[in-house]
């Protein structure tokens, strides 16, 4: 059953081209998993609290694209991916491609489970090339996460 579930894991990744490095946040959020999915998925709401304003799209199905503007550094920094794993509300799973990433593709895996009426989520982000790029984007989603938070 392992073999399987890492296959199902692994499917659509391109972990040829992945980095070696990983990071994992967890946040519990005062909401039912359906208002967090959403979201993740709504490209309203995903400009209000990821990109910050900026432009965001996306077609929130397996093999369909996002694109995200976030702004950083005074500069707009272009975010773009495929999801891999639409299965709301439980898991989102998409590929992450910017020049944080050096232009390589990782993925990142959003992970929803409900507990006590709240949602605990859990964010890993796979494939980054380097030690201080995983670092970064721990930083930047441990900030994201939490202004996430008062959003819901």
């Amino acid at each position: 059953m392992n073999a399987l579930m890492n296959a199902v894991q692994m499917q659509g990744r391109n972990a040829q081209v992945m980095g070696p490095h990983s990071i994992s946040v967890t946040r519990t959020y005062d909401a039912k998993p359906d208002k967090v999915f959403r979201a993740w998925t709504d490209p309203a709401s995903i400009s209000a609290w990821l990109t910050k304003g900026e432009y965001a799209s996306a077609d929130v199905r397996p093999g369909g694209l996002f694109y995200l503007e976030m702004r950083g550094l005074e500069k707009i920094n272009p975010h773009y991916g495929r999801y891999l794993r639409v299965d709301g509300p439980h898991t989102l799973e998409h590929t992450w491609v910017s020049e944080w990433t050096q232009g390589k593709e990782s993925v990142v895996l959003i992970e929803l489970v409900e507990r006590d009426g709240k949602t605990e989520l859990t964010l890993t982000h796979d494939g980054l090339p380097t030690e201080d790029l995983a670092l970064q984007h721990e930083r930047g989603w441990t900030s994201f996460l939490d202004q996430l938070g008062p959003r819901l």
